[in-house]
C-alpha cells in the first residue's frame, strides 16, 4: 500500500500533436542497412509531389503509451498510470494531393509491446501477462481512412480529424476510430492519436496489482508520431 500511495502516477494526456522538428523539414529520410530510417540534409532537392508520399515513422522522435486507470482496493483512491514505448514503427501512404490517403498503397504502424515500460517494475510485469506478450508480443493498427480534414487551415498549423482502421491487439481485430491531431510542413508530418476501448473487447483481463491495485476495464492508447517523407 505504501508503494501505491507515495509513488502511484497521476499521469496525463498529451492534448496537441508534437511540434515539428525544424532540422527535419526539408530533409530527406532514408534507411540505413538495418531498415531504420536515418535522415540527410538536403534542402535544395524537396521532395515532389508528383506522385504517392511515403511517410516514415522515425522511432527515436515518436511514442506510443497506454492509459489505466488504477484504484486501491477498499479504499477508492484513483490513479492513473502511464506505460510507454518508443518501439513504434510505421510507414503511411499519402496521396499525390499531399492530403488524403493513398489508397493503393497500406499504411500500417507497429508498437513492440514488450518494451512498454512505466515507473512500476510491478505493474510492468502484471501489464506483460495481461498482453500476453510473450504469444502477442505487438499491436498493430492498419489505417484505412482518415476524414476531417479542413483545407482552409494554413500549412504548419494544428489539423483535428478521425483516424479509422483496424487494431489487431492480443489476436483479436477490431475497427476503431481515433482522434487525429496533426501538422503538415513541407516534407514532415507531425501526429497525436487518440484511442479509447475496453479491455474485454480484446479478450484481456485487467491487469491487477499484488491483490489490493485493480485497473478498470476500459484505457486510452495514444500514440505520438513524427514522420518524414523518405
Amino acid at each position: 500500500g505504501g508503494w501505491y500511495l507515495f509513488i502511484r502516477e497521476d499521469a496525463e494526456l498529451a492534448t496537441n500533436a508534437p511540434e515539428v522538428p525544424s532540422d527535419l523539414v526539408n530533409a530527406t529520410a532514408t534507411t540505413d542497412a538495418s531498415g531504420d530510417p536515418t535522415v540527410t540534409a538536403d534542402p535544395t532537392n524537396p521532395p515532389s509531389g508528383d506522385e504517392a508520399q511515403t511517410f516514415v515513422v522515425l522511432s527515436d522522435r515518436s511514442e506510443a503509451a497506454y492509459f489505466v486507470d488504477e484504484e486501491l482496493a477498499s479504499i477508492g483512491l484513483p490513479s492513473t498510470a502511464k506505460g510507454s514505448t518508443t518501439a513504434i514503427t510505421g510507414t503511411f501512404y499519402v496521396g499525390s494531393d499531399g492530403i488524403s490517403l493513398d489508397t493503393i498503397q497500406t499504411s500500417v504502424f507497429t508498437v513492440d509491446l514488450t518494451t512498454l515500460t512505466s515507473d512500476e517494475d510491478r505493474r510492468d510485469n502484471r501489464v506483460q501477462q495481461a498482453l500476453e506478450t510473450g504469444t502477442f508480443p505487438t499491436a498493430t493498427f492498419t489505417v484505412i481512412s482518415v476524414t476531417g480534414y479542413d483545407p482552409a487551415i494554413p500549412e504548419g498549423q494544428e489539423q483535428t480529424m478521425q483516424m479509422t482502421g483496424t487494431l489487431d491487439l492480443h489476436g483479436v481485430q477490431k475497427d476503431v476510430t481515433w482522434e487525429l491531431k496533426a501538422i503538415r510542413e513541407a516534407n514532415v508530418i507531425t501526429g497525436l492519436t487518440t484511442v479509447n476501448f475496453l479491455f474485454s473487447d480484446f479478450n484481456i483481463t485487467p491487469p491487477n496489482i499484488a491483490g489490493f491495485v485493480s485497473v478498470q476495464d476500459d484505457a486510452t492508447l495514444q500514440m505520438q508520431i513524427v514522420a518524414q517523407q523518405s
